[in-house]
């Protein structure tokens, strides 16, 4: 069966990051080329004002993973489960105790589809924080997508808190220079199109599965005016609050009885 040079060609990933240890890769999963998957990135492509997910314009920086935290959580030191931003037993979320509480780290199993589940978080220390954190710490309005694992691998959330926190190796960080943007590409992301458009780059099998960030910078996103993405963006914020607040209500709910 022959295929064209042009076809090969799109299959050959390059990295946009110097030093990533993403040089190249061949995708030649049969996702890659089976219409339902291939027909949401042509259709949305040849829209005008059509964007893909990493822009040099709209991008603060290439998408990119975290890494492995070294966790400073011990179960039989009760002291060092805490961290900034824990949600406590009468639904408060705990402070930094003057810098001397850990650290938020989020795991793979905390993105979840459209919010942050900071009950499976971990910690780590402060000083690895600070030593860290240019690769690892995520801010306010960072787009966080779940890169690897069945059930979990396309899970995509907006880091909507101001505790700091890391995310470890699993997951993919996008930044972005609007706030709106930020929340309207992952609403996007979550839709229809968006997920097949990821699943179409997925590697892997047997429950290995995964998608890199240079794949995850082509998917395209469709073009929506100022107004109709300020409407996304908020419904999708305010949905997440109010997902926050039910979390709180529910701990202080459980902690009366």
């Amino acid at each position: 069966m022959m295929c064209s040079f042009t076809a090969i060609k799109k299959t050959i990933l390059e990295s946009h990051v110097d030093d990533s240890l993403y040089d190249k890769f061949h995708i030649f999963e049969p996702e890659f080329h089976q219409s339902i998957y291939v027909e949401p990135c042509d259709n949305i492509a040849c829209q005008t004002g059509a964007f893909q997910v990493y822009d040099p314009i709209r991008s603060i920086c290439y998408p990119y993973r975290g890494a492995q935290p070294a966790y400073a959580d011990d179960e039989n030191d009760v002291a060092t489960l805490d961290y900034e931003g824990m949600m406590t037993d009468e639904g408060v979320r705990l402070d930094c105790d003057e810098n001397k509480r850990n650290v938020c780290a989020l795991k793979s199993n905390c993105i979840r589809n459209g919010f942050i589940d900071t009950s499976l978080a971990r910690s780590v220390s402060r000083n690895f924080y600070e030593k860290k954190k240019k690769k690892v710490a995520v801010y306010k309005n960072d787009v966080l997508v779940n890169s690897t694992g069945d059930g979990t691998i396309g899970r995509v959330a907006v880091y909507n808190y101001d505790f700091p926190a890391v995310v470890d190796g699993h997951i993919t960080i996008l930044r972005y220079k609007n706030e709106v943007l930020a929340w309207y590409v992952a609403a996007f992301l979550l839709s229809v199109n968006g997920q097949r458009q990821m699943y179409r780059y997925i590697n892997g099998s047997s429950g290995q599965v995964e998608i890199y960030p240079q794949d995850i910078a082509r998917v395209w996103v469709v073009p929506k005016s100022e107004s109709e993405m300020s409407v996304i963006a908020e419904l999708f914020k305010n949905a997440c609050e109010k997902h926050d607040q039910f979390y709180g209500d529910l701990k202080l709910a459980l902690s009366k009885v």
